[in-house]
């Protein structure tokens, strides 16, 4: 008489896998590339919030400071694009632009999340350094560290792993 109509699992289908698999590459790649120049940007900033540090200049044409540097910057964007990967991402019954959760949007609430981590960032080192530098606490000179590349390009080094750690927690917030 009646036949039930067997369906498959939308999971199963192929191309909702390859076109959810597409979405999230998208959105890792583009997360990748806003992130290195948030990167860049910081690295910028942090250079004019530290007027008594002379980060690149004592970076450049140093070999062991330039490999810090390489590994922070490694380090960071690690951290990000892991961050992107891991981000927790509504997926309905359909994927692609006919989704119940359009990813273009997803992809937009994500940016506006890595701003304001980078601003919140931002803040942070500014008041880090204001208070090691200004204040010394226990006699410590945060610009001490503009004495030596070496420990210039391990302060260069933490900032980065900071900023990466703040970015990948901001791709985290659920959207």
């Amino acid at each position: 008489m009646f036949q039930v109509l067997s369906i498959p699992p939308v999971w199963l289908d192929p191309t909702v896998f390859l076109t959810n698999l597409a979405w999230v590459l998208i959105r890792s790649f583009v997360t990748f590339i806003v992130c290195f120049g948030l990167g860049l940007a910081g690295l910028r900033i942090l250079d004019r919030l530290t007027p008594g540090i002379t980060e690149m200049q004592n970076i450049k044409r140093q070999p062991l400071p330039t490999a810090l540097f390489a590994a922070g910057m490694f380090t960071f964007l690690s951290l990000t694009f892991v961050g992107s990967v891991m981000a927790p991402l509504p997926i309905g019954l359909s994927s692609g632009l006919g989704a119940t959760v359009s990813p273009l949007l997803v992809l937009g609430y994500r940016l506006l999340a890595l701003l304001a981590g980078f601003m919140i960032s931002m803040v942070f080192a500014g008041i880090f350094y204001r208070v090691l530098a200004r204040v010394e606490p226990f006699g410590i000179d945060l610009d001490d560290v503009n004495k030596e590349p070496m420990a210039t390009s391990v302060y260069v080094l933490g900032y980065l792993i900071f900023l990466g750690a703040i970015l990948y927690a901001s791709l985290l917030i659920p959207v």
